[in-house]
């Protein structure tokens, strides 16, 4: 049996989607405005870092030394974007309490959905992710802790309602994030992080759904085979079909084509 990452629940990393309520929890919003781009990423640049109404639930991401750390989504008050923000606090100890929330930065989530993912990368160093105007920005927090790098535009963005980002990492440290891609040429793209180097390598396509006007959402189940290439099943974003790819080769970094031409079409849900 490979290593699963099933219905985007299970895996060495934590997922967070909180898409119900989202603006209908906001705080109304000031006249001012004060929008910014950083790196590519949308900042309130005004917002005071008040953490004030929570939009869905935290973000647990396991240390690899027993503590974990937690990542939520709050509006602030103060914001006068209307968009809230996502915050971290860990745990001193394995089992201890948690220390006070602090904002990652003035980078903004949303609009319409709340998502937050995040995970420990193989230098002990933590890596958050979040919804931004269909985008997604990345910000990466050193092993010694301290302050987060500026928010960044990670390089992937699906087409609108077809799904977020989903972080798998391989038995050997090797992390992959994924998404559906609105390209002509791709169904689904990909970035992967070696853990010999902690670098993040350009956007690499994932094969293509050989029909017309077809969608791919974000990956249903991601699932590490015996002989570490990774089998991906991913559902239409709009029917109840689903559709399979599997890697041509385990992902080491070498620059070659990992996946094949073509996505393949499921007999059933489950794409046994």
């Amino acid at each position: 049996m490979g290593r699963a990452f099933r219905r985007v629940t299970r895996a060495a990393v934590a997922l967070a989607v909180a898409c119900a309520g989202a603006l209908a929890a906001a705080p109304a919003a000031p006249a001012a405005q004060a929008a910014a781009t950083v790196g590519a990423c949308s900042m309130d640049t005004a917002a005071q870092g008040i953490a004030t109404a929570p939009s869905g639930g935290p973000v647990e991401v396991p240390r690899a030394d027993g503590r974990t750390d937690q990542f939520q989504v709050f509006y602030d008050a103060t914001a006068t974007q209307g968009l809230p923000f996502v915050w971290h606090r860990g745990q001193n100890a394995p089992g201890g309490p948690y220390g006070a929330w602090e904002r990652v930065s003035s980078g903004t989530v949303g609009p319409k959905a709340s998502f937050v993912t995040a995970t420990e990368n193989a230098a002990g160093g933590l890596e958050v992710f979040w919804l931004d105007h269909g985008g997604f920005c990345h910000s990466v927090q050193g092993a010694a802790g301290g302050p987060w790098s500026a928010p960044e535009d990670f390089g992937l963005q699906p087409s609108p309602y077809h799904g977020f980002l989903v972080l798998f990492k391989r038995s050997n440290g090797t992390l992959i994030a994924m998404a559906s891609s609105g390209k002509p040429d791709r169904s689904m793209e990909s970035r992967t992080q070696l853990s010999s180097d902690g670098v993040w390598r350009p956007v690499a396509a994932m094969g293509k759904v050989p029909e017309d006007i077809v969608g791919l959402g974000q990956p249903s189940t991601v699932t590490e085979l015996p002989d570490r290439r990774l089998k991906v099943t991913a559902r239409e974003w709009n029917r109840d079909r689903y559709w399979q790819i599997t890697e041509a080769a385990p992902d080491d970094g070498m620059p070659r084509g990992w996946w094949p031409a073509q996505w393949q079409l499921c007999a059933t849900s489950r794409c046994d």
